[in-house]
């Protein structure tokens, strides 16, 4: 799930609180390409916020090549503190990625074939000034042979969790519409932070989070739904599938919604 997801922030725009001295449009971003990530880190008393390039797809230590990160770019909640990919970054390794949104698939019985059809959604914030900032997890890979043996890559998962059900939707305060949308769109869910530019909002927290990893899981788990309830889906174009291409077209809409 959350196989392509989108930048389209510009240079100069305010990126959780660090600003941009790059342009990191990118309307198709596929697992094992380049993304950004924020750290926090610990200075003078305080914290300084970092934006930083990584792999899309989770390189642990005792990877032997490249390609390992292709099977984990989605960390699934449920299980990232046992499974030997994530458990040791999520002790303290946490990030964010940074998206404008991202596209999901939803299946359908084609009529008189009987086999799945695909519509692409794109999932964005109801304000599309606004990022998402999806829960992650860094590592640093050591580089074992070629042009760049002995140097480090920095790569990067996004934690996923199952999408609200229906009856947890209908329960919802705010945004049940977008909540229903979302349960049927596809069965997981990848996992946003609030926020709010506060020292205390959920990402800064979950940047910050050393001392319990499981009650850090658990804590962005909880505030997942209320995030999701702020977007809006929109029907788009199949090319989006289509690694190749790229541009602000693919995000323009293409029918109607779910």
């Amino acid at each position: 799930m959350c196989g392509r997801y989108v930048i389209a922030r510009m240079a100069g725009d305010l990126l959780g609180g660090v600003e941009l001295e790059e342009d990191l449009a990118n309307y198709n971003v596929a697992p094992t390409q380049t993304v950004p990530v924020l750290v926090d880190h610990a200075a003078d008393g305080g914290w300084r916020r970092e934006l930083h390039s990584a792999r899309w797809g989770l390189l642990p230590r005792w990877a032997k090549d490249e390609s390992f990160s292709s099977r984990a770019f989605n960390a699934r909640s449920e299980t990232v503190l046992e499974k030997p990919t994530f458990r040791h970054a999520v002790k303290a390794q946490h990030c964010a990625v940074p998206a404008t949104g991202y596209y999901e698939w939803l299946k359908a019985p084609e009529q008189g074939s009987g086999r799945p059809a695909k519509t692409p959604f794109y999932v964005h914030p109801a304000d599309e000034a606004q990022n998402i900032y999806f829960a992650g997890l860094y590592e640093w890979w050591r580089i074992p042979a070629g042009p760049e043996q002995g140097g480090w890559l920095l790569s990067t998962t996004i934690l996923t969790m199952d999408s609200p059900s229906e009856r947890e939707a209908e329960l919802a305060e705010h945004g049940a519409a977008t909540l229903s949308e979302l349960s049927r769109l596809h069965d997981r869910l990848p996992i946003p932070l609030a926020f709010t530019g506060d020292d205390d909002d959920a990402l800064s927290r979950w940047l910050r989070a050393s001392e319990s990893p499981a009650a850090a899981v658990e804590e962005v788990r909880t505030g997942a739904y209320d995030v999701a309830a702020t977007w809006e889906l929109r029907e788009v174009g199949p090319e989006v599938g289509k690694v190749s291409r790229n541009g602000p077209e693919l995000i323009e809409p293409a029918g109607t919604l779910l």
